[in-house]
């Protein structure tokens, strides 16, 4: 059975018949938001997915793309099915905007009919991946602290100099001495050449530079140079997750080379402004941050309100400079997309939800008494709809059976990273706006908490 969305379907992606991820671990899913679960393919090494004597084994992209897994994928979705993979999407797990709609309305609704008419009953597909999201390496000199050392080298180096790694078990299968290597040539040798051979061949049509931190990659400025030198770059969008904190390497100059193209799109990555965003965004200066940002808002002028945006990822700290993000948004006349950290149990300590329901509502109610009279009737209205949906979620206290247990282990985590990173007393800083939220924090009691323990490497 197949249905189009002009039929009825509403779980239908264009991501499958278009798009390629590829993380830098080497594993391959449908996009960097989908959750595939490790039995799919011997390569998944994502945290404690990988199965007791897993080998690093990855497949190249002619291998993947119409194998038995993406042709089920296929299937599932013309036939409107909701599959798990799927789930941020379609259970609106990170914001109230939604990844498929990128996809299938932004970039590629042009092509929907032709998806159906070039896959076989089977899943098939002679179309082409014509986008591509591949994260060649996890280089990245920030250490933010919603992200985690598989996609920043930053955050990699501190957790081997701490100890953290365990080399015994299968949490850290990536990071063992012998698939390190294995993954670094793989994506040399293999990854590049996939990437290249699209852009050189002229089918590429979008690029997602996102990592690690792209601007710090050699690859993304010698394929941009590429796209711009052989009058290639003029059928290409190009769109950016990126820290923001440089803009030139070597010879190469971004804001050169920007203009060039059919469509821009920077989300450049911030959660808060000066002293908070700082704590958050370990490694960011704030003030050459936001002048480099100000200087890419001609962007807009040229590629419309996303030309250049605020990316912001709400965490708890976060909450209480939200106020200041958005008088900074209204100042630029900049659009935001407003995400929020993202947690698997209740030991995410970044995540707004691991505040108790009468705080978290008393933050957020205020929050948006702020708010809704700026931009009310206005572009910018959806701050409204984001922190209403961000109230209606639940608490962790709500979730997991075991938050208390949880709550003091993230905590600890927490206080250990702090305390390396010469934070102590930072985020006390921080919640002392808010006397009832300090006081909550300093009465979750670690005296009963035993240490973490670490593997040195």
């Amino acid at each position: 059975m197949k249905i189009k969305p002009s039929e009825g379907n509403k779980t239908f992606c264009m991501a499958p018949w278009s798009h390629t991820y590829l993380s830098p671990q080497s594993e391959r899913r449908l996009c960097c938001a989908s959750r595939e679960k490790a039995e799919w393919a011997t390569q998944y090494i994502d945290g404690d997915a990988a199965d007791e004597g897993s080998v690093y084994n990855p497949g190249t992209l002619k291998d993947h793309w119409n194998s038995e897994y993406m042709k089920g994928i296929r299937r599932d979705l013309m036939a409107g099915k909701e599959i798990p993979q799927c789930a941020v999407c379609n259970d609106k797990l990170l914001n109230i905007s939604i990844y498929r709609d990128y996809f299938t309305k932004t970039l590629f609704p042009n092509k929907v009919d032709e998806a159906f008419e070039k896959t076989r009953d089977d899943g098939y597909t002679e179309m082409p991946p014509i986008s591509f999201d591949y994260r060649i390496k996890n280089l990245c000199n920030f250490k933010c602290r919603m992200c985690g050392d598989q996609l920043s080298s930053s955050w990699e180096a501190e957790r081997r100099a701490m100890g953290d790694y365990d080399m015994e078990g299968n949490a850290d299968f990536w990071a063992r001495k012998e698939n390190k290597p294995a993954i670094e040539k793989f994506q040399a040798e293999v990854a590049e050449a996939e990437l290249w051979e699209a852009v050189k061949n002229g089918t590429i049509e979008e690029i997602y530079w996102v990592g690690g931190e792209p601007l710090m990659w050699e690859i993304h400025w010698e394929i941009m140079e590429y796209l711009v030198e052989n009058d290639l770059a003029k059928n290409v969008w190009v769109r950016y997750n990126s820290n923001f904190s440089r803009t030139t390497y070597k010879h190469w100059d971004l804001k050169e080379m920007l203009p060039h193209f059919k469509m821009v799109q920077i989300c450049a990555s911030i959660d808060g402004v000066g002293e908070n965003v700082e704590y958050v965004r370990h490694g960011i200066k704030w003030d050459s941050w936001i002048q480099n940002f100000k200087d890419y808002t001609f962007l807009n002028e040229k590629y419309g309100d996303y030309g250049i945006a605020f990316d912001l990822t709400i965490t708890t700290p976060g909450l209480f400079c939200l106020k200041e993000m958005l008088d900074l948004a209204l100042e630029l006349d900049v659009h935001t997309l407003i995400k929020t950290t993202f947690a698997f149990d209740s030991s995410i300590m970044m995540c707004p939800q691991v505040l108790p329901r009468d705080l978290y509502d008393e933050v957020l109610d205020d929050l948006l008494e702020y708010v809704t009279p700026k931009v009310q009737n206005t572009k910018y209205s959806y701050w409204i709809d984001c922190l209403v949906d961000l109230k209606n979620r639940q608490v962790f206290s709500e979730q997991y059976p075991d938050w208390e247990e949880g709550l003091k282990n993230g905590k600890r985590r927490l206080q250990r990273v702090d305390k390396w990173r010469k934070n102590e007393g930072v985020i006390e800083k921080i919640y002392a706006q808010n006397p009832k939220v300090l006081e909550w924090w300093n009465s979750v009691d670690l005296s009963q908490t035993p240490e973490i323990p670490t593997n040195i490497i």
